[in-house]
């Protein structure tokens, strides 16, 4: 049976735990400890956020920056949706390192000890979660794949074809949470087990931030979560709980169709030493100029500075860097495959309660319904919940966190010593052997830049918000 059990609800929201609709996370929550001020990574995307929870670091550091986004070892010019099959020929391309850090299953095999994903969400999740999972004894379970590939028949056998993703991803749900309590736990022996459900994100796309349709998926995700955690009860075994999300949410008030509106002010992918690269991520935009033109990039810094659907500008392009905009280390995302420029759609306040606080514009979907990607606090502030023999009883912990908290803390439960690479931190405030304060956040305790604020708690630093 685990050791540590990481529940992640995708797009599930601080706000949406109620004892009415979600009670297991609730009774988690309440015998353990709420982080009220989690943080996602920018940009608040699914499996850049998925890359930072198994690695704790951001996804500069790692170098899965996003949904979509160019990898220049594969190509310069093309954009790159990590899914299957990209993601497997990509770590084919670069020996195993399509993620620059090793991940927790890497890491905790130090100490023999075994982990499994078992994953309702995309392919891209999945496989960044641990993509050299075979080298490893370990295991990953999506849908479209295995890895190692062996096991995908065997499920399949056992259960049937996987349901679609489909809103509302019922049938997903619960077959995710079957082969988690049938097969993952009964044949494989986790130590570490990481379930994903697709909801409340796949409903929240479809129908709206907290539609009635996206409540009955979380609330559905809760009661599964029950039955995995009764499973391993009966054994008479008590893990160590992280209930976790990617990210928030934010209702899209426009739709703007960035690469139309990129070439009709002579900004295209086809151009030469003037083509701009295009990957949009819903409520942001990364940018690459594969010729690193100079006069280009002023042409389109200046060009997008004056759009009423860009919220906010960053770049390290020594040309175009000036104070009003952020630089990307700002944002987390430094490093070896950086876009050139970061573009944030337009948010605003909606005046409603959460977590329904924030509208924008988006690179797609349709006007209503939910979008993330971007750097608003909605965004960027997600749900962390930890309960077990290791933590706290009843604490609302008001120190800021994030999601590259994860792996350190997990290493640091089992007993691992944690990688100096790591940008975030032990959770130790919440741990019953801790030592750190509860000191409660301070907001602006940091500002990079006029354009960021940020927060930092230890080593670690959380980005609030971007625009």
């Amino acid at each position: 049976m685990p050791k540590i059990v990481i529940a992640a609800f995708d797009g599930l929201q601080r706000s949406q735990v109620s004892p009415e609709l979600m009670p297991i996370v609730t009774a988690l929550a309440d015998k353990g400890v709420r982080f009220e001020h989690n943080h996602a990574v920018f940009p608040t995307v699914t499996r850049a956020n998925s890359a930072s929870l198994v690695t704790g670091v951001t996804p500069g550091t790692h170098g899965l920056t996003a949904n979509k986004s160019v990898f220049h070892e594969y190509s310069t010019t093309e954009v790159v949706d990590a899914l299957i099959p990209k993601l497997p020929e990509i770590n084919n391309l670069t020996n195993g390192e399509l993620l620059f850090v090793p991940t927790l299953g890497e890491l905790i095999s130090q100490k023999n000890l075994k982990w499994v994903s078992v994953v309702g969400g995309t392919s891209g999740n999945a496989f960044v979660q641990h993509p050299n999972a075979a080298e490893y004894g370990d295991v990953i379970i999506h849908p479209e794949f295995t890895n190692p590939p062996e096991h995908h028949s065997i499920i399949t056998n056992k259960f049937g074809a996987w349901p679609p993703k489909e809103a509302p991803a019922a049938a997903l749900v619960e077959r995710t949470a079957d082969v988690a309590i049938e097969y993952a736990l009964s044949e494989l022996n986790p130590d570490v087990l990481l379930v994903w459900f697709p909801e409340p994100d796949t409903s929240q796309h479809a129908y709206g931030v907290d539609s009635d349709e996206a409540r009955q998926m979380y609330s559905l995700a809760d009661s599964n979560l029950g039955r995995l955690l009764e499973s391993i009860s009966k054994n008479g075994e008590e893990p160590d709980v992280f209930v976790v999300s990617d990210h928030g949410y934010s209702t899209i008030d426009s739709v703007v169709d960035v690469h139309a509106e990129l070439a009709s002010a002579g900004f295209g992918p086809d151009q030469g030493e003037r083509s701009v690269i295009v990957a949009g991520n819903g409520g942001s935009v990364l940018l690459y100029l594969p010729a690193e033109n100079d006069q280009l990039a002023v042409e389109l810094v200046d060009w997008l500075d004056a759009q009423e659907w860009v919220g906010a500008i960053a770049t390290d392009v020594p040309a175009v860097a000036e104070s009003k905009f952020a630089s990307i280390s700002d944002i987390g995302l430094a490093g070896p495959r950086s876009p050139d420029v970061v573009v944030t759609m337009r948010s605003i306040v909606s005046g409603q309660p959460a977590p329904l606080e924030r509208s924008g514009a988006a690179t797609g979907g349709v006007v209503g319904v939910g979008s993330h990607g971007g750097s608003s606090p909605a965004e960027l502030h997600n749900t962390l919940i930890a309960s077990g023999p290791s933590f706290l009883t009843g604490v609302d912990s008001k120190i800021a966190s994030g999601n590259i908290d994860v792996a350190p803390t997990v290493l640091e439960i089992l007993g691992i010593p944690i990688p100096s690479h790591m940008d975030g931190r032990t959770l130790s405030e919440s741990l019953v052997d801790g030592t750190t304060p509860m000191v409660p956040v301070a907001s602006n305790s940091s500002e990079p830049s006029p354009k960021v604020r940020t927060v930092t708690e230890g080593s670690a630093t959380y980005l609030c918000e971007f625009g």
